[in-house]
């Protein structure tokens, strides 16, 4: 079965706030105008400089921006000045590339290239870095490695094909040097609106795919309202139920949205 999904936050749609721009750069080592040297962002999600940042409930600790001594990477990058720290792994939903911890999230308009330069929080230690769509494709990862010249870092290139909120997490404590989205449809603006929508995504179970020219909406969990949207913000189908269903829609992109007791989900599907 093939399934398309296009993840992204309701309120992407009706944003009227965010930029293009050909490129955006998070220079995490330089730039302490932006990411001056802090203990980490606490508890609570937020966009700092266009980037998204989820923390862990637990502690406090995530995106901690620390000194550090000089780090080159096998492009010729040398990072001279901080790092922005997890402290910790990104733990995944089950089945999926969906992270609930630690992540950073990012919204373009269209494809774009993502490219990260980080190394391991352990000497020695091989720890790796993921790009997904928060749900079931993976865009890319790279690990680091002990043998590697230069030892523990590592550089991942990821193509993001679509327009929506990517996700990048690790699967332990990594510390990033620099992150970059490069192409004509980077999104250089997040509203709260957004931040609220993506947060609350995290609780809602439903998976929402199409196979054909069928949408389908599964694993639901209880009492779910489903409105689905023109890509032009026009109501074409609405509907309440308990279980799982789907229903044929026309060629064209749709934004689901998924409301239950636990939150909103909303998700940009393609019918072919």
């Amino acid at each position: 079965m093939k399934k398309s999904i296009l993840f992204a936050a309701a309120s992407f749609l009706f944003s009227a706030f965010s930029l293009n721009a050909q490129s955006k750069t998070w220079d995490f080592s330089n730039d302490t105008a932006n990411w001056p040297i802090n203990a980490g962002i606490g508890n609570t999600p937020m966009v700092k400089d266009g980037l998204g940042l989820f923390p862990i409930s637990t502690n406090t600790n995530f995106a901690a921006i620390t000194n550090s001594s000089q780090v080159s990477f096998s492009d010729g990058y040398v990072a001279t000045g901080n790092r922005l720290q997890t402290n910790g792994g990104g733990a995944v939903s089950t089945g999926t590339y969906h992270p609930t911890q630690r992540y950073f999230f990012i919204e373009v308009s269209g494809p774009v290239t993502f490219k990260a330069w980080y190394k391991a929080g352990s000497t020695g230690a091989v720890r790796t870095t993921f790009v997904s769509n928060g749900y079931a494709t993976l865009y890319g990862s790279a690990a680091t490695s002990p043998a590697a010249s230069p030892a523990d870092t590592a550089i991942l290139t990821a193509t993001i094909p679509t327009a929506g909120t990517f996700y990048v997490y690790t699967d332990a404590a990594i510390n990033f040097y620099k992150m970059e989205v490069s192409g004509a449809n980077v999104v250089t603006t997040l509203n709260s609106n957004q931040l609220s929508a993506i947060d609350s995504s995290v609780k809602v179970s439903a998976n929402i795919f199409t196979n054909g020219s069928d949408l389908h909406i599964a694993n639901l969990s209880g009492n779910t309202k489903v409105n689905v949207y023109t890509a032009n913000g026009a109501l074409v189908k609405t509907l309440e139920t308990k279980s799982d269903v789907n229903f044929g829609l026309k060629t064209g992109l749709y934004i689901v949205n998924v409301q239950t007791d636990k939150g909103v989900k909303s998700q940009k599907v393609l019918i072919k």
